[in-house]
This record gives structure tokens, sequence and C-alpha cells, in this order.
């Protein structure tokens, strides 16, 4: 809009001269070579004007000619663009059907099309792993990492090659891997974590408080970095229990504190710092820490801890105990079921039916219910409805417990044994039936994944 209003200008201000000039009397006369030109002034004007129209058109023409090659090649270009990522499109919508043939043609025409790309190297090496090609995979992110590439292709490939040495148990090149990243970008949150969960797999705890120094200063926001000082006391708390020394158990009993203090959501912090306490004599401690957290929260994990701090009363006063534990919270799911555990032990089985019944006609009644009820009958001598309530129990969802990317852990871990990814292990309903065998679940490059090598084996600090 700009330049027509510009042009329309120029061209209402050259027909104003010419009409000016028109006007003007008087006569010109040229002398060139004895040759007399004699014309008006009008005429010379006209010529005039003619003559820098030729001029400049011959100029525009001059310069279509110039730039047409490089015109051609963006053409060229911009097609090739559209080309590889309408290849790219279709590598994306194969890959999200699992078409793995497919979507290894329509990366390689999308390299073809875009080789300066990092996005098609990257297509290239899903679809080679959706292959079961592993080796063609870690190829094609090598070939990210050339000379040529920029340091976002670099940081691509680097990744690809992180989780696939973690996949297949590889924890020193998946350190190298991850170092090299930082040397590229030094505030990388992924790799800062990587490197902080393979300290804590091979109980580095001094690289992993370095680790952890530079991860909240990536960016990272406050809650999160609160919530991972509380993971990394409870893991070293973890490990420090092996040692049976009054001095391990103290270490031990300070980082689990420190933990459940920096998150109270951490229950197997404060269900660990309880069975320690309990373990010095300190049981009112224990039990009144525990207290506390169902008071805020109530959790099977904390029901569990009570029970073990509280096996030195005798099974006649535990239900008035559990009375006292539980407190305000008396209606909630964990409580009633804390209560029937206790009237089973006590043998108390109408009790156990009154306070299960009404969780079994809930439609996500999870197993145990059934199972407890299916006692609580065998025990009161209804061999028919026990049998009906263990029938009940194989078709009923399982309970919720410390799931790890679909595996289902007795404990709480602080680094998951299927991805590696640190605070990767949380307490979830599972999708699936569990087996009770937790080895029985793990394939072979998972169980290599889950041993750690020895201390020597990576050092994070590089």
């Amino acid at each position: 809009m700009i330049r027509l209003a510009t042009a329309a200008i120029i061209l209402a201000a050259l027909a104003s001269l010419a009409a000016i000039l028109a006007n003007l009397p008087g006569d010109v006369a040229i002398h060139l070579g004895g040759y007399t030109i004699e014309t008006g002034l009008s005429g010379l004007a006209g010529a005039v004007a003619a003559l820098v129209l030729l001029s400049l058109a011959l100029f525009w023409l001059a310069q279509f000619v110039w730039h047409m090659p490089a015109r051609l090649r963006e053409m060229r270009k911009a097609q090739r663009r559209e080309e590889g990522e309408a290849a790219l499109a279709d590598a994306l919508m194969a890959l999200a059907r699992g078409d793995a043939a497919q979507a290894g043609e329509a990366t390689k025409k999308a390299r073809a099309k875009l080789p300066d790309r990092a996005l098609p190297m990257l297509m290239s090496a899903q679809a080679a792993l959706l292959q079961g090609e592993a080796d063609r995979a870690e190829e094609n992110y090598r070939t990210m990492l050339g000379v040529a590439s920029t340091n976002a292709q670099k940081l691509l490939g680097l990744q690809g090659l992180y989780y696939m040495a973690q996949a297949r148990g590889d924890m020193e090149s998946a350190g190298t891997h991850a170092l090299r990243v930082l040397e590229i970008e030094p505030k990388a949150v992924w790799a800062l974590d990587g490197l902080m969960a393979l300290a804590v797999r091979i109980g580095d705890w001094e690289a992993a408080a370095i680790w952890l120094r530079r991860w909240s200063r990536a960016g990272v926001k406050r809650a999160a970095v609160k919530r991972r000082r509380a993971v990394l006391n409870l893991a070293e708390a973890q490990s420090l229990i092996s040692d049976d020394s009054d001095g391990g158990r103290d270490a031990a009993l300070h980082k689990a504190e420190h933990a459940a203090r920096l998150d109270a959501n951490l229950v197997a912090a404060t269900a660990l710092t309880a069975r320690l306490q309990a373990g010095r004599g300190e049981v009112k401690k224990a039990r009144r820490l525990l207290r506390q957290a169902w008071a805020r929260r109530p959790h099977r994990v904390l029901a569990e801890a009570w029970l073990d701090c509280s096996s030195d009363q005798p099974a006649a006063g535990l239900m008035r105990a559990a009375a006292h534990f539980i407190g305000k919270q008396r209606d909630h799911y964990e409580s009633h079921m804390l209560r029937a555990r206790l009237a089973l032990k006590t043998q108390r089985w109408a009790f156990a039916q009154t306070l299960l019944t009404p969780l079994s006609e809930a439609a996500d009644a999870a197993r145990p219910v059934f199972e407890m009820l299916a006692e609580a009958a065998k025990g009161d001598g209804d061999e028919t409805g026990a049998q009906g309530w263990q029938a009940r129990a194989r078709n009923a969802p399982p309970e919720a417990g410390w799931m790890a990317a679909g595996l289902r852990l007795s404990e709480w871990q602080a680094v998951c044994p299927v991805t590696g990814q640190l605070d990767g292990v949380h307490w979830q309903t599972p999708h699936t039936l569990p087996t009770a065998d937790h080895a029985a679940l793990t394939p072979p490059h998972i169980s290599a994944l889950a041993a750690p090598p020895p201390h020597g084996g990576l050092s994070p600090l590089g």
C-alpha cells in the first residue's frame, strides 16, 4: 500500500512538471558534430523523460535477469522444503500408528529433501528403533554429531545416544553423552537430571549434590528443587540403613528426617523416619510423627509403618490405639482398611465385615477388600460366602502401590528401574494386573539397567 501511494505521488509530480514545461515559451538549439538540433522546450523535456524511462526499464530488466538464477534456486528450495515437510508429516503419522516400514520410507525421503535439518535424522532414528534396528538408530544419532552439524542437531543426537545407552545399561556411556551435552548447553535440564540420577544409582552422594546445585540454577522451579532435595536425602538414608553401626543408623535417621521436613507428601520418608525412631526406642515420638502425617493425608504406607511401630502392644489394645491414631479421619478409605486389618488380626470377623462391606459396593473396589472379606467369611464359618468373595477378588482391580512405568515395586525407590528417571516411582493404581514376583516382570535389558556398575564405572563429575 505504501509503495503504491509513493508511485502515485511520483507520477503526479512528473505529470505536473511535464505540464509546467509544456507551457513554458522558448526554443532550444543543440550543436553536436557540425549538426544543429532545434526544438521547443517542451519537446526537449519529453525527450529527456523518454530517455529516463528507457534507462529505468533497461535497469529493471537487467536486474531481473541477474537475479533470475537466485529466484529459481529459492523456488526449488521452497519446493524441496514443502516436499520434505510433507514427508515428515507422513513419517509422524506412520510412527503414531506403528507402521515401521512406512515410517522408514517417509523419513528416507525427508532426509533427502531436508539434508541439513535435524528433525528428519531424528525421525529416521525413531523409525529404526520401531523396526528393532538399534544399530541403525545409533548410527543416525551419531550422524547428527558431525562437524557440519549445528549445536541443536548435536544436542538431539547426544540425547538419543544417552537414552539408548541408558536402556542397555551402559551407565558410563550415558554419563559421557550427558557431559558432552553440558559442554554445548551448560543448563540442559535433562542432562543435569540424568547425571544426578546416575550419581544416585552408584551412591555418589557428593556428585549428586553438585548436580542438584547446577540443576537448581538451570531455571527449575523452587518447589521442584525442594522435592528433589527430599528425594536425594531419602535415597541416601535408604543406602545408610545397611550399616548396622550406631553411626550409620543415626546418619540414616538424620537424612530421613530432613527428607520428611522438606516434603511432607513424601510418605516414604515419614514412614522410614518413624521406623528408625522406633528402632532407637523412641516409639512415642515415631507414633506422634505418623499421627501428624495421617491427620494431613491418610496413606497405606503410613498405616503399615504405624503397625510396625505398634508391634509391642497387645492385640486387644490395638483397636483402641488405632482409633486414637485415626483421629478425625474415621471416614477415610485407608482408615476403614486399617481397622479391618486389625479386626481380622483379633478375629473379630463380624466387625471386619461391617467395615469392609460398604467398601465392596464401590464400582472401583480393589482386590484386597474382597480378599479380606473372604478371610472374614471363612473365619466366621461361611465357606460359601468366602468362595464368592474370592471369585470377586480374582476379577477386581489391584490396589494402588509403588509403580515404576507400569512395573509394581514392593517399596519406594529413588530411581525408576525401567526408565532410569530420578523420582520416577509414584503411588498409583496399576493399569494391568500385577505379578507378585518383581523379577518376573523385568525384561533382561531392564534387569541390566536396574543393576548399576561398580562405583568406579562412571565418574559423574567427568
